[in-house]
């Protein structure tokens, strides 16, 4: 197998790419050696970085979950770094003023409510309206890009964490999903990726040789992705996600949680390849941040996992029979849904699981919601199958 690189590579080596550079990136923006994109344009010969824009957790992919990131400047090579995670999202004309060409590298995680896509597609879609060339330098799928999950973003349940309608796990690298929203653009993009070299779909992370960067503070390894799909929805209850804990998404729970009660009805539901047990924690910040929190850990021993958003409504689901009238789903005051509406991209999934439906029966109607995409992404893919 040719040896794994990221899409950074041939665009910094490309001969024909030249001039005034902005850059959409974060900490993830690493080089395999473990160099930073920024670092390596320093001495570029073609290529002058003028303004760098960062994505929600900021430049560093350390500012808290949801806090609004300021705008500041880099302390070494003295380029504005410009926040699209404050009073503004989307890059202004001021600030894209004399750029030539805007390139986006960040590493994302493959799921419908990580912001990050959120931020690609407004940066894109600036571009355009500025008819600015926007190039991604791709970045693998750390879900492997093969499996697609829950259900599509229904119109009206858009917001920051549901910004395209695509399923929750929608399978795609970041220049694939970048191809396949350009080509539904009323005015599209003049739309490059520079592909990923010795990368095949359905490798995990771990396969690449390549050094982890946290993605942000609750991202904090491979293990804590594959669960995310379908942990990251307790983030809409008074239920804890993990945050501020060893394991984020892995771990679930609240300080009135009985764990022996909620794996007594859980276990018998969840697939072999995963584990639940018993677990005691204190978060240190978000939910009960100081407070000593009983629930379950989920670890799995697959590289990959195929039934996570599955696994998110099974653990729900058990919870709600094993603590009856324990959960809320919390609201939000800028947006008009509960939060776990804005989610899950509809107000079904909820109802169902207030309604006591068995977790397939939701598990089987996210399917049915996503087949007609799942087969349309195949025709944007820029990698074949291990």
């Amino acid at each position: 197998m040719t040896t794994f690189d990221y899409g950074l590579e041939a665009f910094l080596s490309a001969t024909d790419v030249g001039g005034r550079l902005g850059l959409v990136t974060n900490a993830t923006a690493l080089d395999r050696r473990g160099v930073h994109l920024v670092d390596r344009l320093a001495d570029h010969p073609r290529l002058k970085l003028t303004a760098i824009f960062t994505p929600e957790h900021g430049f560093g992919a350390d500012a808290p979950d949801g806090e609004a990131v300021a705008s500041s400047t880099h302390q070494r090579y003295r380029v504005p770094i410009h926040s699209l995670y404050g009073p503004r999202k989307t890059p202004s004309a001021e600030e894209l003023n004399g750029i030539d060409l805007l390139a986006y590298d960040i590493q994302d995680v493959g799921v419908r409510f990580y912001t990050y896509i959120s931020t690609l597609r407004n940066t894109m879609e600036a571009a355009a309206e500025r008819e600015i060339p926007f190039h991604v330098l791709d970045r693998p799928d750390l879900l492997g890009g093969i499996d697609v999950e829950g259900p599509m973003l229904q119109a009206g349940f858009e917001s920051f964490v549901g910004h395209l309608p695509i399923p929750l796990r929608y399978g795609l690298t970041p220049g694939e999903l970048a191809r396949w929203w350009n080509s539904r653009l009323e005015r599209a993009a003049a739309l490059t990726v520079w592909q990923c070299q010795g990368y095949r779909r359905g490798t995990a992370f771990e396969q690449l040789g390549v050094p982890w960067v946290k993605l942000s503070p609750s991202m904090r390894s491979t293990a804590t992705a594959r669960f995310y799909p379908g942990t990251c929805l307790y983030e809409g209850t008074n239920l804890s996600e993990g945050r501020g804990s060893e394991a984020p998404f892995q771990i679930l729970g609240a300080p009135w949680a009985d764990p022996d009660a909620w794996i007594e009805a859980l276990a018998p539901l969840l697939p072999a390849d995963v584990r639940v047990s018993p677990v005691t924690f204190r978060p240190t910040f978000s939910k009960f941040e100081g407070e000593a929190c009983r629930g379950i850990r989920l670890d799995t021993g697959s590289p990959l996992l195929h039934d996570a958003f599955g696994i998110g409504i099974m653990t729900l689901s058990a919870f709600m029979r094993s603590h009856p009238g324990r959960i809320e789903f919390t609201t939000r005051p800028s947006l008009p849904h509960p939060f776990f509406d804005h989610l899950a991209g509809n107000s079904w999934v909820r109802e169902a699981l207030l309604a006591g439906a068995p977790p397939s029966e939701i598990v089987a109607r996210a399917n049915a919601e996503h087949q007609a995409f799942a087969a349309e992404r195949q025709s944007f893919w820029l990698y074949s199958g291990s």
